[in-house]
């Protein structure tokens, strides 16, 4: 059976949501699946979205059933109307929803009731503002109390929340234009009706999120039947933009392409070694051991071929338990690493405790101070350079900064499905990368810089008590699974991911996964995988052959070049790589000439069944599809 144009894209069937534009006057929006979204202003962007969510007590946030559509429009007013139900096994509530929409603004107004009580961390609006041309931008703050405080967006990654108590914030989207966001909710526990920021760069959204509800108050809170709870939010505009220009013309900046490396797990390690001769030949293998796993001497041995058959480097991730000392525990790795005979170039000591996500504010798990941790790993393994940072996300890094004097190295990873699961958040992920990278700069004290293994979906998860099942095939926030692997989005994905970051002085970038949900070779284990399930042969996905391009070109000379907005490319003297990372076609570059290959759904079937695919697959176009890549041969 042929590949689906769906399964080819995103790796499943399961569609994705329709969206709705609206336009009225100078404002536009979209409608998406009950949320606002790319709230514009004469063409600026003010906010990237307006949303109602519902969250139970470990932040799960089941999906809503919205019912009752209505849209009333004319030619200066549109009027949408909906109601929406969550049906959960601990969840039963339900709301209505009006948004109104003129030239001058927009008013989005809910009205929740519970069905049955229910304890929550937080049921209500999510506003995001965007972060480019926003990121250090003064914002006016009116408090709860009443009060205006003048201050700005965060420059570098908040780690906590930088304002507290928001009744409104008001922000120049572009110069000459000012918007006002005004937020009110009643709450069970806060007369008030409190909202505070966060800065969602810290799990690489493109966004500073303000919320409905203070950490600061006890959750969760509880939610009782016989009461109905408003929440409204109203945006307003002043003044007019012609826009801020276009930066097209900017000639790109050359900079040398980092070392590329790929993880791998300790549950993947064996298929991933039975594919070794397929592995794309990266200059890393960042490998994963929780030190009480009890085959931990086995993973060990299958990390020490893998280096063998591949050439590349160990760069070993250390989980300690601490039931014993750092420096017992440090011995103890340092012993199984001996037995295996792996020496690892680098090591990643961190306490299991700390892949558990905790508030900036604590309280933090009872564990030693992480540079005693590092000094020992140095004493443990004198031949390696010592990494600290965590081993699970930038937010954790970000809360629980390493001591810059007691390591080589500060690395961290991401993953783009944190508070998101759509197509577009995922994509707009790539947006947060330089300044992840520039906050990591700005407290990693002068040390080597590195990142991943980092992949669109989650290896584990920090923030509830385990990752989401999905035998559905979606795409949603925390899941198992991640069906975008598999497709060609994962590829347009990892391409945009070296862009962003080329420019940010990073000596090592591991992406993707050898084998696995993460991984770029296909383990005939997992389920469901669609088309790729009963076929024979060795099996990769489209990303492969992104990672393989990359892994040939490590320190070259490269620069980005962007083109019909969500085309965006890297060229060097030895070929270049073209993405388009939007959802309809492009035409290619006049420039881009030369022998070519084209990743995209008329490959597709041809690219997974054959991990050499590059070397001879070349054809001629003159536009770029969805999702598809485009290599130029040198």
């Amino acid at each position: 059976m042929s590949v689906s144009e769906s399964i080819a894209r995103v790796g499943t069937d399961v569609a994705g949501a329709e969206v709705e534009t609206f336009r009225i006057g100078p404002l536009a929006f979209t409608l998406d699946r009950g949320a606002v979204r790319h709230v514009r202003y004469h063409g600026a962007e003010a906010i990237r979205g307006i949303d109602y969510l519902v969250r139970d007590e470990n932040w799960a946030t089941p999906p809503a059933r919205l019912t009752g559509h209505s849209v009333e429009r004319d030619d200066d007013r549109v009027r949408i109307a909906f109601s929406a139900s969550v049906a959960a096994p601990s969840i039963r509530y339900e709301w209505d929803t009006v948004i109104e929409a003129t030239g001058e603004g927009l008013v989005f107004t809910v009205v929740g009731r519970a069905l049955e009580a229910f304890r929550t961390n937080r049921t209500g609006f999510t506003i995001l503002h965007p972060i480019e041309g926003v990121a250090g931008a003064p914002v006016t703050v009116e408090h709860t109390d009443g009060t205006i405080e003048e201050t700005r967006f965060p420059r570098l990654i908040s780690p906590g929340q930088p304002i507290f108590a928001i009744r409104a914030l008001t922000h120049s989207p572009a110069p000459g234009l000012s918007c006002t966001c005004r937020m009110e909710a009643e709450l069970p526990h806060d007369p008030a009706g409190k909202y505070e920021m966060e800065d969602q760069r810290n799990w690489t959204d493109a966004s500073y999120k303000t919320y409905v509800a203070s950490l600061l108050d006890p959750w969760p809170y509880t939610l009782e039947p016989g009461r109905s709870f408003t929440q409204r939010i109203t945006l307003s505009f002043e003044g007019e933009t012609a826009g801020s220009g276009s930066t097209d013309g900017t000639a790109p900046v050359r900079r040398r392409l980092p070392q590329f490396g790929l993880g791998v797990m300790p549950r993947q390690a064996g298929h991933a070694l039975s594919r070794a001769g397929d592995i794309p030949r990266v200059d890393w293998l960042a490998v994963y051991l929780g030190l009480d796993d009890g085959d931990a001497r086995e993973r060990l041995v299958d990390y020490r071929k893998l280096a063998e058959a591949t050439g590349a480097s160990i760069q070993l991730e250390l989980e300690l338990p601490l039931a014993s000392p750092p420096a017992d525990e440090l011995a103890r790795a340092a012993a199984f690493c001996k037995a295996a005979r792996l020496e690892p170039a680098i090591v990643l000591p961190c306490p299991t405790a700390y892949l558990k996500s905790v508030q900036p504010v604590g309280p933090w798990p009872n564990v030693p101070d992480l540079g005693h941790i590092y000094n020992q790993a140095r004493r443990a393994f004198p031949k390696a350079r010592i990494a600290g940072g965590m081993l699970s996300y930038f937010t954790e890094l970000n809360r629980k900064r390493p001591p810059a004097a007691t390591v080589d190295i500060v690395s961290h990873t991401t993953t783009a499905i944190v508070h998101a699961g759509d197509d577009l958040s995922v994509m707009e992920t790539l947006e947060a990368l330089p300044q992840v990278a520039a906050s990591v700069h700005g407290f990693a004290g002068g040390k080597t810089v590195r990142v991943g293994p980092s992949a669109i979906g989650m290896r584990h998860n920090p923030y509830g008590a385990t990752l989401i099942d999905n035998p559905g095939n979606d795409r949603f926030a925390m899941a198992a699974a991640d069906p975008r692997q598999r497709g060609l989005f994962a590829a347009a994905w990892s391409v945009g991911y070296v862009a962003a970051l080329l420019e940010s002085d990073i000596e090592a970038l591991i992406l993707n996964h050898v084998s696995g949900p993460l991984g770029v070779i296909h383990d005939p284990a997992l389920r469901p995988a669609p088309w790729f399930e009963g076929r024979a042969g060795d099996l990769v996905y489209p990303v492969y052959h992104v990672m393989r391009w990359f892994a040939g070109r490590s320190g070259i000379d490269a620069a980005v070049h962007r083109h019909e907005g969500s085309c965006i490319g890297i060229r060097t003297d030895r070929g270049s790589i073209i993405a388009n990372i939007g959802q309809v076609p492009v035409g290619l570059p006049v420039e881009a000439k030369g022998r070519m290959s084209i990743l995209d759904v008329a490959s597709f079937e041809a690219a997974c069944a054959d991990p050499a695919w590059l070397d001879h697959a070349c054809m001629t176009g003159d536009r770029l599809d969805a999702l598809s890549v485009a290599f130029f041969h040198d």
